[in-house]
């Protein structure tokens, strides 16, 4: 759209000035990348989009699972049950499926690796960090068919803790906490592998 202004000064005349933005290209603009916002939620939605830890559904569509104890196949005690309560918690405070104890499907784990790795030392050469490894097999069941809904068969997850040289009982404790809060992060990171199949 045009208007007309007028040039100040000896001479003046009126002249042709074209107001700013309002334009057919502008709304061009606009139409296209509505269109483009459209298609790509439409691409979203038929994928199952979801953001992780907020939606989906378990694969197979069940809605109920049970989770036994894992097998603990380390020298390792009492990690199975670290590893099982945490997978259990992550699955229920998410509410994207109920856990009992004969659900349509079972989701069996085995502990197949706990190690200890050196990873930090300082200047005199005195270990100070370590890295704790866990390698889990873990497979989804449905009950009625025996049918492998979901696996992984070499999950591995890390978390590293500080040792203290002249307390042994602190680096276990360290140690313990680091199992505790790695089996945490690892029961998310299972929950929202399971999920990501469209």
């Amino acid at each position: 759209m045009w208007w007309w202004g007028e040039n100040m000064g000896q001479g003046s005349r009126r002249v042709p000035i074209r107001r700013m933005g309002g334009g057919q290209g502008s709304k061009t603009k606009k139409y296209t990348a509505y269109c483009l916002l459209l298609i790509a939620c439409l691409l979203l939605s038929s994928c199952g989009y979801h953001i992780a830890g907020k939606g989906g559904n378990f694969p197979g569509n069940i809605k109920t699972v049970s989770i036994p104890f894992f097998k603990n196949q380390t020298q390792r005690p009492d990690v199975e049950s670290v590893i099982t309560s945490a997978i259990v918690d992550e699955f229920i405070t998410s509410g994207i499926v109920k856990v009992i104890s004969n659900g349509e499907a079972k989701l069996q784990g085995t502990i197949k690796g706990y190690t200890l790795t050196p990873i930090s030392f300082n200047k005199n050469d005195v270990l100070q960090e370590y890295r704790l490894t866990i390698q889990l097999e873990l497979y989804l069941v449905r009950i009625s068919d025996n049918k492998v809904l979901w696996q992984d068969k070499a999950f591995t997850d890390y978390e590293d803790f500080k040792v203290t040289t002249s307390d042994v009982t602190a680096t276990k404790a360290a140690e313990w906490d680091a199992l505790k809060k790695m089996a945490k992060d690892s029961a998310r990171l299972i929950k929202e592998r399971m999920l990501e199949d469209f």
